[in-house]
């Protein structure tokens, strides 16, 4: 077992400069003066280089060929089979593109945030035409690596449970469902009248609300804070969770409505494993598993009509929002309208999965390309071709997302099998806890967070995500939870 041990050691430290360069990036995005970018990019170059080190101890010392894996029991045999997969990772990328990739990402992301306050494209088109050339670079290598094609090599990345193929199975089904049922959504939701709000939400009390609420399912924060940035994201790790937001004036829940999202990805990072705590078994289950925890929260609970029961009470009892227009009823009706609009991050759940589409269709176009050149025009037409509506800015196109901008091709399919998870989950959670229901409309929300660490948290990176779910929900992922999900809401 001394092999094993010293190879457990050494990725505990990787673990830990991850944990650095997390708290240094959300500082990045947060805090961090606009001309100290280039000192704080030199400071995670350094980090990175310091883990390829680690990586090269362990080649030289041959530590994976003598370890006896048939001793291990079989948690050890998942970290060890996890361990070898990050060890291929930087073992086959030369340190130089290593190197260039994070750089160009850092230094792309500073162009796109100059891009987008100026609503502009060709500001950041020259350094991502760079990026997306080291991506592609990157691509190539793993794919020859692990003998699969380019783009299967970026999701992997961000997912090792799914590919290409399976996501072009789940995004064709769902806009046949989509087109089947599209009329009788819109239909269903013309039946009934949905009263404008007749005040406002100031920020302070939309963080006020927002904050109630992430307490109630759990959320610490002696081990976790809320700030400001252009991209809501979570951040930080498992002991110190950085939480980013932003508030809109027009639409008081979308900044409530992202806490919660983001709340979802610090539940699962306060619940993982401390036993395997700094190993690779002990982080999570990808980052399909992390959003489907994100979206259990965001779209199953927050929006449900119990909850909306609750909302309702709680609007009444902080800032005596006692009119018609802030009922449980009309709460319900209002935050779940079904609109077409063009950003992402405001999407009603119903067009919500047709972002992602997008999008996804999009990474596939370019990486067969492999060029960016008409990013703008294709991401233009392709919109008009799945939401009839005509792009009017790079704001409102290819510009709302940070992930591309940073290098993450093949993230987005991840929140589409995240909705999917969800809204599987959500059967399972029904038949566990009869009175759910009534637990929700009492703001008794930690219920919800119990039963997700027990059958999700607790298990981080020990199973793929059909294996858990089978566990959990005694079926692999399917479209048919999230499609029944939505008729339901919708069509009730």
């Amino acid at each position: 077992m001394i092999f094993y041990k010293k190879l457990k050691k050494l990725f505990s430290q990787q673990c830990i400069y991850n944990e650095i360069s997390s708290i240094l990036e959300w500082d990045m995005a947060t805090m961090m003066p606009k001309n100290s970018r280039a000192s704080r990019i030199k400071q995670i170059e350094k980090l990175t280089e310091n883990k390829k080190e680690i990586f090269e101890e362990i080649k030289k010392l041959e530590l994976f060929s003598k370890v006896n894996v048939s001793k291990l029991n079989n948690d050890e045999k998942r970290n060890f089979f996890l361990m070898k997969k990050k060890y291929d990772y930087f073992i086959c990328l030369p340190q130089k593109v290593i190197v260039e990739n994070q750089k160009l990402a850092f230094e792309c992301e500073g162009k796109w945030r100059e891009a987008r306050d100026k609503n502009d494209f060709r500001i950041v088109k020259k350094i991502f035409s760079k990026l997306f050339s080291s991506v592609i670079e990157k691509a190539k290598i793993l794919s020859e690596y692990w003998e699969i094609n380019k783009y299967d090599a970026m999701l992997f990345l961000y997912d090792k449970s799914f590919n290409c193929n399976q996501i072009n199975r789940f995004t064709s089904d769902i806009e046949i469902f989509f087109k089947e049922n599209y009329d009788n959504f819109l239909l269903n939701q013309n039946k009934k009248r949905i009263y404008e709000y007749d005040s406002e939400l100031s920020e302070d009390d939309q963080y006020r609300l927002s904050k109630i609420v992430m307490k109630k399912f759990g959320f610490n924060f002696n081990n976790g804070r809320v700030d400001l940035s252009l991209h809501p994201f979570c951040g930080g790790y498992k002991d110190d969770i950085r939480i980013t937001t932003k508030f809109n004036k027009y639409d008081f829940f979308s900044s409530f409505e992202a806490l919660v999202h983001e709340t979802g990805h610090a539940l699962y990072e306060f619940g993982l494993p401390k036993k395997w705590k700094h190993q690779l078994i002990g982080e999570s289950s990808g980052m399909a598993m992390h959003e489907s925890q994100s979206l259990f929260l965001e779209m199953q609970i927050v929006k449900s009509k119990e909850f909306n029961f609750f909302l309702n009470n709680l609007l009444n009892k902080l800032f005596k929002k006692k009119t018609e227009c802030w009922g449980a009823e009309n709460l319900f009706l209002s935050r779940s309208k079904i609109s077409k609009g063009f950003i992402r991050t405001e999407s009603d759940e119903v067009h919500y999965p047709l972002h992602i589409i997008h999008r996804f269709k999009i990474e596939k176009k370019i990486f067969e390309q492999e060029s960016i050149d008409d990013l703008p025009d294709l991401w233009n037409s392709e919109f008009e071709n799945t939401f009839n509506l005509n792009v009017k800015s790079d704001n409102e196109g290819c510009l709302q997302d940070i992930h591309w901008f940073t290098g993450d091709f093949g993230y987005f399919p991840t929140y589409l099998i995240g909705a999917m998870i969800a809204a599987q989950l959500k059967s399972s959670i029904s038949e566990a806890i009869p009175d759910l229901k009534s637990k929700i409309k009492l703001g008794k929300l930690d219920t919800i967070t119990k039963w997700l660490r027990k059958s999700i948290h607790q298990y981080g990176d020990r199973y793929c995500v059909d294996d858990l779910l089978k566990k959990i929900t005694g079926k692999k992922l399917t479209t048919s939870f999230y499609k029944n999900h939505l008729k339901k809401r919708y069509l009730s």
